[in-house]
């Protein structure tokens, strides 16, 4: 057994002596930067050692998932996972010339090259060798090296690397007080992980209003573009580059920045983590759309294609349900989940539950109205949804493309759902209701909100010019 072990010793002491030479060299004496560029004395090495030893090395060595936390990039994981083989960095002051000159020695050398800035402890400058500069933090907490990613040079200058990193490390130790090792075990998941918790904990527990709308967004956009970003690496360009992605109108973009701010504000509640990337992100200037209003003639076209579509069909739902709507001026999602159980008959009054506050609220209907939810109840019975889906056991789905079709039957431009809405309100105004009746039939809660519902036919405008201006002489 001795001699074999000193067999091995025999190869071994020409390996390290080149492994010595190789650390001593100029090339390789710089005082403030730490050149990863492990192949040559980690080859070496490996071709001394049998397959087992390798295995061993490595697991508990250069153990990758319990080094990295939240930084994904493939050449500097490689880099930080043999860092210690390397020799150590000593740090320097971190300028533009600086970064120049060891982008430049990166390239020639091809190698990557880890620098520190001793300004800010904990800030690091990753130069690949293909030119790139990206900014990290480093910080040993209880013993474990933690890694989270600032954002690439010079998209981020010098400054703003440094105020992040101070933040960063700020919150690392933060959340390591408040959570302790639990914050390091959260730390690893990334945000699809994290999202499934939301859902599971939030979305699920039918308390939010938005649940299924923010489902949706979930499964559609959060879940395929940002999902398998680490948790702890995730940055405030991450969430941007998201946004403008998205090929979206700037108030529903603006609806995904809150549902991202939403989930990470209860991720720090909850100890995942101590910060949001999204924080400091501000909201996307909306435009006011244009709503429009039907005027009559457009309206008694729409209702005469209602009726031809329908046939006197009860078992259609959804046309059903678009002209309970032009007949009520009732939101759509309050209407889809009105039950018959909710209808008051002998007052001809319904009671709506699914409101966009969340209160209660009770609308009497007109005579047309009632008529349509008299037939419904006739085919359905007295317990139910009055708009059912066909074979489930929800409401009828949304029937835009279906409103969009009638409007092209009937010949008029295509006005949406919540338009009908606005001609509901239009109507009413020009027949003489006030205001504050319009605002309690609608739901509103203010005025000024009802005031973005009034609009007036252009006959209504030549009906008030002609009559003031007829009392001129001619």
């Amino acid at each position: 057994m001795g001699l074999k072990v000193m067999s091995r010793i025999n190869k071994l002491i020409p390996l390290l002596a080149d492994i010595l030479t190789y650390s001593l060299s100029s090339e390789f004496s710089e005082d403030h930067v730490h050149i990863m560029d492990v192949n040559y004395p980690l080859n070496k090495i490996t071709q001394a050692l049998d397959k087992k030893s390798i295995a061993a090395a490595h697991k508990n060595s250069f153990n990758v998932d319990e080094e990295i936390h939240g930084y994904s990039d493939h050449g500097v994981s490689n880099a930080i996972e043999y860092s210690e083989v390397a020799p150590k960095n000593t740090g320097g002051v971190f300028t533009k010339a600086f970064l120049d000159e060891y982008k430049i020695r990166a390239v020639q050398t091809g190698r990557t090259i880890e620098a520190s800035d001793t300004k800010c402890t904990g800030l690091k400058a990753i130069f690949h060798s293909s030119g790139r500069i990206k900014f990290i933090v480093r910080k040993s907490i209880r013993g474990k090296n933690v890694y989270v990613a600032v954002g690439s040079y010079p998209e981020f200058s010098i400054n703003n690397a440094r105020e992040h990193a101070f933040k960063i490390i700020q919150e690392l130790k933060a959340s390591v007080e408040t959570y302790g090792e639990r914050f390091l075990t959260h730390s690893k998941i990334t945000f699809n992980e994290l999202v499934e918790q939301y859902v599971k904990c939030v979305l699920n527990t039918g308390v939010k209003r938005s649940a299924n709308t923010d489902l949706s967004k979930i499964r559609k956009y959060l879940r395929p573009l940002l999902g398998d970003k680490k948790l702890a690496g995730m940055t405030e360009a991450d969430v941007l580059s998201y946004l403008h992605d998205l090929d979206l109108k700037p108030a529903t973009r603006n609806r995904h920045l809150a549902l991202i701010k939403a989930v990470f504000t209860w991720a720090i509640r909850m100890g995942y983590t101590s910060r949001s990337p999204a924080l400091y992100i501000k909201a996307l200037p909306e435009v006011t759309s244009d709503r429009r209003a039907m005027d009559d003639s457009q309206l008694q076209r729409w209702m005469e294609v209602c009726e031809c579509w329908r046939n006197g069909k009860p078992d259609h739902e959804a046309l059903a349900l678009l002209m309970f709507l032009a007949l009520t001026g009732l939101r759509l999602g309050e209407t889809r989940h009105l039950r018959l159980e909710d209808v008051d008959w002998s007052r001809k009054v319904i009671t709506l539950r699914h409101t966009k506050n969340g209160k209660l609220r009770r609308v009497p209907v007109c005579d047309k109205a009632f008529v349509l939810l008299t037939e419904q109840r006739q085919h359905l019975g007295d317990e139910g949804w009055v708009f059912p889906g066909k074979g489930t056991d929800n409401p009828v789905s949304e029937p835009r493309r279906l409103q969009k079709r009638l409007c092209e039957a009937a010949g008029i431009p295509p006005f949406t759902i919540h338009e009908m809405r606005h001609t509901f309100a239009t109507k009413l105004i020009e027949s003489g209701a006030d205001i504050h009746t319009v605002k309690d039939l609608l739901g509103h809660s203010t005025i000024k909100v009802t005031e973005i519902y009034l609009h007036s036919s252009p006959a209504r405008y030549h009906e008030a010019v002609n009559r003031a201006m007829n009392s001129f002489p001619a």
